[in-house]
């Protein structure tokens, strides 16, 4: 047995009504009701791990296990979805992720075989850092195993809890996990750990046949380009932070920061950049006020017959106008002009600004939804977008 030491315990739970007032959302009655039962739940101290099987061995990861890692994502994404979701570079470039250190990072539970049993991350997305993503994976031979699971987000929650000082004073901080929505195993993990479902998020997806072809209608002065990030990259990071504004759960980051990180941040998140599927809608002297974006690139996981589209966003200014509409047909004429026979997107199924409404108005439609996770670790004010002001309100 090799278990690494400083592993176990859970930090001290904050009250259920310090969790509670750190955020306010609607959700769906169903999730509603567990995201309230999940407030006072939590591991305690008493729940220690104990010892691994023999020829278990946790330990930190090394670019020499993408292969292995790989290997458990493609087990679990067979397991829920139906096909492999994930290849080693794919598994390198999370790990070039910006902020993404494999050393104090990450760590993997491999089996008596050498097989990777179970992987937990950590990830802060910078300043001001009032949220740190915790995320654990398990291989679906191993996932009845509540231990592992406990094991795993018990020190993901012990090395946020390490970092909650790097926020300023009296602000909230949380730790944030995603899980399919059939994911029991990881849903009862993230419960026991006292985690709560805040935000439901829905994969929307539409076959580019002929039907799907319909030609945008640009609002007047407004026209379509690709993006030169040589010089377009700061008006992008710009309209981002501009727009993104208005999402539920959105914090503001210094511009600087977000302008270093943005296309390695893209990239992790979506896979490679390729700027000529970067669609700016632009108007002004010259085209050089950037309205809105639809930042997409190719192949969808497991499928490299579609496209996805990462970000997708109008200035505010602009809303209302028929941009964003036109925006999302531009982009299924360009992907069907390249061979692509599918776009997909994801979307906040309770989006602030109503975007669900518009992609299912150009054709998209909900094939599944994943449930996005909160555990308060220090109560305070809340920095995160929760709803919009009146003003913001009315552009929607």
């Amino acid at each position: 047995m090799a278990a690494e030491s400083g592993i176990g315990l859970a930090p001290t739970e904050p009250s259920g009504v310090a969790q509670a007032e750190c955020y306010q959302t609607l959700l769906p009655a169903a999730t509603r009701a567990r995201r309230a039962r999940s407030y006072t739940s939590g591991m305690s101290r008493e729940q220690r791990v104990q010892a691994w099987p023999q020829g278990w061995v946790q330990r930190a990861a090394h670019v020499t296990d993408a292969d292995r890692v790989a290997e458990l994502l493609n087990a679990r994404s067979q397991k829920l979805y139906g096909t492999a979701y994930s290849s080693p570079s794919d598994v390198l470039a999370w790990w070039e992720k910006p902020g993404l250190d494999l050393a104090t990072d990450l760590r993997l539970v491999l089996d008596g075989r050498g097989s990777v049993a179970g992987l937990v991350s950590i990830a802060d997305d910078g300043a001001p850092h009032v949220s740190f993503d915790c995320s654990a994976s398990v291989h679906p031979r191993y996932e009845a195993d509540a231990r592992l699971w406990d094991t795993l987000l018990s020190w993901s929650l012990e090395r946020a809890m390490e970092r909650v000082t790097r926020a300023p004073r009296d602000v909230c901080v949380t730790a944030v996990a995603q899980a399919a929505a059939q994911d029991e195993a990881r849903r009862a993990a993230l419960e026991r750990a006292g985690f709560a479902p805040v935000r439901v998020q829905s994969h929307m997806r539409i076959e580019l046949t002929e039907a799907a072809a319909v030609t945008p209608d640009w609002p007047a002065g407004v026209a379509v380009r690709t993006a030169d990030l040589a010089t377009d990259l700061p008006a992008i990071v710009g309209l981002w932070l501009e727009a993104w504004r208005d999402h539920w759960g959105f914090v503001e980051r210094p511009y600087a920061d977000a302008l270093a990180t943005f296309v390695a941040g893209i990239e992790s998140r979506c896979g490679p950049v390729d700027p000529t599927l970067w669609f700016l809608a632009v108007a002004g002297d010259e085209g050089r006020d950037v309205a809105g974006m639809s930042l997409c690139v190719s192949g969808l996981p497991g499928d490299p017959t579609g496209g996805y589209i990462c970000d997708l966003g109008v200035r505010p200014e602009w809303r209302r106008r028929g941009v964003a509409l036109a925006l999302l047909r531009h982009t299924f004429s360009e992907f069907r002009r390249r061979g692509f026979m599918a776009a997909e997107l994801d979307v906040d199924a309770e989006s602030l600004t109503g975007a669900l409404r518009l992609y299912e108005r150009a054709g998209l439609r909900v094939i599944r939804q994943e449930l996005n996770y909160e555990k308060v670790l220090r109560p305070g004010k809340d920095l995160a977008t929760r709803e919009l002001p009146a003003a913001a309100r009315d552009q929607h």
